[in-house]
């Protein structure tokens, strides 16, 4: 059988990361994606990533300014299913590809926009780099450092997991578009992927106890970074209760629980001035042994940690092999490339590898898409009503928990799927984070069955027969042992598609071990490559979590596209391994000659003294001058004329003297003259200088800050929702933007058992029925105090 989207036609007129990738998922799986280069533009001029992100595409030269590229672009929105790009505002209105425009000429077509920065103001204006999207976002904040400052990022994982969102946006746009028969704008900026990464930051409520440390080595004892006895680092992972207590057995360390503040409990150890004592005496206890002792030690006890690896060790290794995610691919002009492979397992429709980007990959425009756009299927409705949200109508099962499985569910319901958790008698042990719990299941029903008992197996296979699609992130082996696996499923319910997540996955060292987001970020080299020679550093941001969830959720809408050619569902199949590899996609890529990747170093703050954050007397600015042209500008506008650089920089400096202003190194004289300028001033106040100057900045919103941040507002990222325990709380409100009849979600997550009755008079059981099950214990519900 053919790719899920075999015959839908993308065109692709991004020039960075995100949207790249966005229309290389949809490649991936078929789609028939056409790139857009200015004439002389070759394949790789942005990069080795390239030979990743451009992959299965094809490649036209088209010149969008001259009135013959301008027609050949109009001729080809309107042979196109999905339009990509990712300018400011004023770049698609001077192109004539801002979404009002184009959906005016071709209502059917779905424009997905990708901007880095929101488009907002103030500062949706701004040049897309990423040491300014992280800095107005808050991930550079979030991403703290050891000693508590903000830090500039030096993988841009940002773009990385926009890229899945917007593919995954796309993807329920066209499912939307096949069941209303229009298209849609949609918007996911950079913003929207830093919330969904923060997305357990970004929520809050009065009272609540938020992470103490400074970030670095991560936010308390029982869940960071360790130095052992031979310098190398191993991550604890000890998340929960049950496995924080093996932990201190393990590292005989019980006695932490009797000190001030701790007071026998884990989470008081979040508390401000309680939990840096005990870090202390975990390290010195780490600091006793080598990291394979502790390594060998923790696993046989079952508690979750990994080493600081590099990335070409976790590139290299079984894990990484055993998911297919290191592919080898012979190169025109490169020789042998190696590349990730596809993240994402579909049973039926499986994606195939076409050709890399090259010069052999270029086609004639006149001769793409010479044939109209197909109509779209069901085009229904009256003209002018509001289309339903995309993917209303859709149930989904969740039966995962903490967050790898569950964010898929929740970017469903974003776009309108009706999900019900599904919880066994003991319920999410993520529970025990209410705030957090809150961000990844707000809007959502929730029902309790003991899948142990045959009465609640019965009950389950109702609630599957009722189902489009079932998720959940187990470990190898539990599905099959309680029936849950897909070929059981699919013999209750044909239709359905399961996403199956794990975190190591199958044949391999690690599957049958637990897994958290940093352990992804140790074991991958991400943490190994932000802190350079100096010690690793981790992002406080769910990269991983947030990754496999959104590619689970892309896999399962490609699959429920397929499903509209023979009404059969399938399997779909990812894991945080395989995320691990696409948040680190361009920087994997390897090839005889290829340039090393970048690496950040202790306390990074940027790549070099005008592209760098700066401390000021109030808060951080990023300062993002990369022309000759915004050199020259920040000269004039900090009077640096005594800057001590042989080029000679000052008032109008020219081109050797701008030279090497963009020369100059992140720390140094050249450094220190551009901060003791700026350290009179606010971070905000620095950056509106240098903005009025001509020269990208950008204040840091640093940790908590987006709750009174004007940004933030006007993107509308942020609302507010109440808690039955918490109160009002503030939330994301959603991962993306829709035109027409965008999901608002409301309500709070649910209890355990909260819909247990709703759910299963809907399936038809009568009072008494349920009362039989509510007694057998079979289903349980939620008991109001």
């Amino acid at each position: 059988m053919s790719g899920a989207y075999d015959g839908v036609r993308v065109l692709d007129a991004s020039g960075a990361i995100a949207g790249a990738m966005a229309a290389m998922y949809l490649a991936d799986q078929g789609a028939d994606v056409v790139r857009l280069l200015p004439p002389g533009r070759g394949p790789l001029d942005d990069g080795p990533g390239r030979l990743c992100w451009d992959r299965n595409k094809r490649l036209c030269a088209l010149d969008r300014t001259s009135p013959a590229g301008a027609t050949q672009l109009r001729r080809l929105l309107g042979a196109a299913d999905v339009l990509v790009v990712d300018g400011t505002p004023d770049d698609l209105d001077r192109d004539g590809l801002d979404p009002d425009r184009v959906r005016a000429a071709q209502p059917d077509l779905i424009h997905l926009w990708l901007p880095l920065l929101a488009p907002a103001a103030p500062w949706g204006g701004l040049p897309a780099d990423p040491l300014l999207a992280d800095a107005v976002s808050s991930a550079s904040g979030e991403h703290g450092s050891y000693d508590g400052h903000p830090l500039a990022l030096v993988t841009p994982i940002v773009a990385y997991g926009q890229a899945i969102l917007g593919a995954t946006a796309a993807a329920a746009a066209l499912l939307g578009r096949d069941g209303a028969g229009r298209g849609r704008a949609v918007l996911v900026s950079g913003l929207h992927a830093t919330a969904a990464m923060e997305a357990a930051s970004l929520t809050d409520a009065e009272g609540i106890i938020r992470a103490s440390q400074p970030g670095g080595g991560g936010s308390s004892a029982n869940y960071r970074l360790y130095r052992c006895s031979d310098d190398r680092w191993l991550y604890l992972g000890a998340l929960t209760e049950p496995l924080f207590l093996t932990a201190l057995d393990v590292l005989d360390l019980f006695e932490v629980l009797t000190m001030p503040g701790v007071d026998g409990l884990m989470l008081n150890m979040l508390r401000p001035g309680v939990g840096a004592p005990v870090v202390e005496r975990f390290a010195a206890r780490f600091a006793e042994q080598p990291l394979a002792h502790w390594e060998r030690v923790l696993t046989e006890a079952g508690v979750p940690n990994a080493p600081a690896q590099t990335r070409d060790e976790w590139w290299t290794g079984d894990v990484v092999a055993s998911n297919g995610m290191r592919r080898v691919h012979v190169h025109p002009d490169l020789g042998s490339v190696e590349i990730p492979g596809d993240p994402i397992r579909l049973s039926r429709t499986p994606g195939a590898f076409s050709h890399l980007p090259s010069a052999q990959a270029f086609v004639d425009v006149a001769r793409v898409w010479t044939d109209p756009r197909p109509a779209a299927a069901g085009a229904a409705g009256a003209a002018g009503a509001q289309p339903p949200a995309p993917l209303a109508g859709l149930r989904v099962l969740d039966l995962g928990s903490f967050v790898a499985g569950p964010f898929g569910s929740t970017l469903l319901a974003d776009y309108g799927a009706e999900v019900i958790k599904v919880e066994g008698p003991h319920g999410d042990p993520y529970r025990i984070y209410t705030v957090s719990f809150l961000a990844f299941h707000k809007g959502q029903d929730d029902i309790v069955v003991d899948l142990k008992t045959p009465a609640g197996r019965e009950t389950f296979h109702d609630l599957v027969r009722s189902a489009d699609v079932l998720l959940d992130n187990v470990r190898p082996g539990v599905r099959e042992r309680i029936g849950t696996d897909y070929a059981t499923l699919a013999a209750i319910n044909p239709r359905l598609v399961r996403g199956t997540v794990t975190a190591w996955g199958t044949g391999n060292p690690l599957s049958a071990t637990p897994a958290f987001d940093p352990l992804l970020q140790a074991r991958s080299g991400l943490i190994a490559a932000q802190g350079g020679a100096g010690a690793p550093c981790q992002s406080a941001m769910l990269v991983h979590d947030i990754g496999t969830g959104s590619l689970v959720a892309f896999g399962i809408l490609a699959a429920l596209y397929a499903r509209r050619r023979d009404g059969l569902g399938q399997e779909v199949v990812t894991t945080m391994v395989n995320s691990s590899v696409m948040m680190q996609a361009g920087e994997f890529v390897r090839y005889t000659g290829r340039p090393a990747p970048a690496v950040g170093g202790h306390e990074y703050v940027g790549d070099t003294a005008v592209h760098r954050l700066h401390p000021c007397r109030q808060g951080w600015v990023a300062v993002a001058a990369t022309t000759p042209e915004h050199a020259a500008a920040l000269a004039t506008a900090l009077d640096l004329d005594a800057v001590p650089d042989r080029g000679g920089v000052g008032h109008g400096g020219g081109e050797v003297g701008a030279a090497a202003l963009l020369r100059a190194p992140a720390a140094g004289p050249v450094a220190d003259r551009i901060t003791a300028a700026l350290a009179g001033l606010t971070g905000a106040e620095a950056a509106s200088l240098l903005a009025a100057a001509g020269v990208p900045a950008a204040p840091v919103l640093d940790r908590g800050g987006f709750l009174t941040d004007a940004w933030f507002a006007a993107a509308g990222i942020l609302t507010r929702i109440d808690e039955p325990d918490l109160g009002p709380c503030t939330v994301v409100r959603r991962y993306a933007d829709w035109s027409g009849n965008p999901v608002e979600i409301t309500a709070a997550a649910p209890p355990p058992g909260a819909g247990t009755r709703r759910i299963l008079a809907g399936l038809g059981y009568s009072g008494d029925r349920i009362a039989e099950l509510l007694a057998a214990g079979a289903v349980r519900e939620h008991a109001a105090p």
